[in-house]
């Protein structure tokens, strides 16, 4: 398994093999991959959860071994997968291909033992596996900070870290803001700078949606997570952002209790920056080391209730937010599961 940005050193002169599997979920990534692979030769786009076996068939048949060099890049190729029943017609065919290319596209980290299943396993035999994993903090920091100051841009660094959190880091979102910056006009951006733009825009909810959940700002919640599905975020995302923050709230909390110093145990769980701890130590005093822990044990449910009985995502998480602002005791389940197994209580 090769890391994406080492797929894409020297990828002018890299023979690209047949078949490719990338699975992770830095999706700016795959995409800045895409358009390298442009700069090379043509590339179709399509998606699994549009793509029957039939029609993927068609495209990289026989007929394609008289056609021109071209790559398929196929998103959301877990949808693909899982509408087949039989991979052996799948797997001939992909071993027949001539002047073709295929990239699967799996949007998220796919872990050992899941490599080792099918169609995972004989693809990883039949070509390259690629990980496209989330960069550190510092990585994106200075890949932010580079972009703005190639224009001769420069920005403080509070409105940096504003812009970063308000952005929870996201590639795809921070591409979109920092063009928009540029756009701006302002050869020094400011914290006031930033603010004035960030707090507008429906893609940059993440935050108004974590101060709704911890703050009990029932209206605030629910219309931040719906301007985040609306502009296409994952609702796992979501859901991931309120597990970490429960976590370090949680811990935070705790070391507290036993006589720590507040900035002390924020920094122990790498909460430094300014406008988080601000927003943390709000979170602090609006949430009891009880709510907390009743809280995570209601995150672990809706999780399990997502990757395990296969509850619709954005759904789910929007009835676990009334429910939990309702504050109405026991285990959330969605009213659209129809007759699935309901016997798991919490502790």
């Amino acid at each position: 398994m090769i890391n994406l940005l080492e797929y894409q050193k020297n990828l002018q002169e890299r023979q690209i093999k047949p078949v490719n599997l990338i699975h992770g979920e830095e999706e700016y990534l795959v995409k800045a991959l895409i358009d390298k692979i442009k700069e090379r030769m043509p590339v179709r786009v399509l998606w699994g959860d549009e793509l029957s076996l039939e029609d993927f068939i068609h495209l990289i048949g026989t007929l394609g071994m008289f056609a021109r060099e071209e790559v398929i890049f196929v998103h959301r190729a877990e949808d693909f997968f899982r509408g087949i029943k039989d991979y052996k017609s799948l797997f001939s065919h992909l071993e027949k291909m001539g002047s073709k290319r295929v990239f699967f596209y799996v949007g998220y980290k796919l872990g050992e033992r899941e490599l080792q299943k099918e169609p995972f396993f004989s693809l990883s035999k039949l070509g390259e596996v690629i990980y496209a994993g989330k960069l550190d903090k510092k990585k994106v920091k200075d890949l932010v900070k580079n972009k703005l100051q190639k224009e001769g841009i420069s920005i403080e660094e509070p409105a940096l870290e504003y812009l970063l959190e308000a952005t929870s880091y996201q590639l795809m979102t921070l591409k979109g803001e920092t063009e928009k910056l540029i756009l701006y006009g302002e050869k020094n951006l400011t914290l006031e700078d930033i603010r004035s733009i960030v707090p507008a825009e429906p893609e940059l909810s993440l935050f108004d949606f974590a101060d709704g959940v911890f703050l009990r700002d029932y209206e605030k919640a629910l219309s931040s997570l719906d301007s985040l599905l609306r502009a296409g975020t994952h609702p796992l995302q979501a859901l991931s952002l309120l597990v970490n923050y429960a976590l370090k709230l949680y811990t935070v909390k705790s070391l507290i209790e036993q006589g720590w110093d507040t900035d002390k145990a924020l920094s122990e769980v790498d909460i430094k920056h300014k406008f988080q701890l601000l927003n943390f130590k709000k979170y602090l005093r609006e949430n009891s080391l009880e709510s907390l822990q009743s809280l995570l044990r209601r995150l672990h449910f809706l999780d399990l209730g997502i990757k395990v009985y296969f509850w619709d995502p954005a759904e789910a998480i929007r009835e676990f937010v009334v429910e939990y602002m309702l504050n109405e005791e026991g285990t959330y389940y969605p009213t659209d599961t129809g007759d699935e197994d309901r016997s798991h209580t919490e502790p």
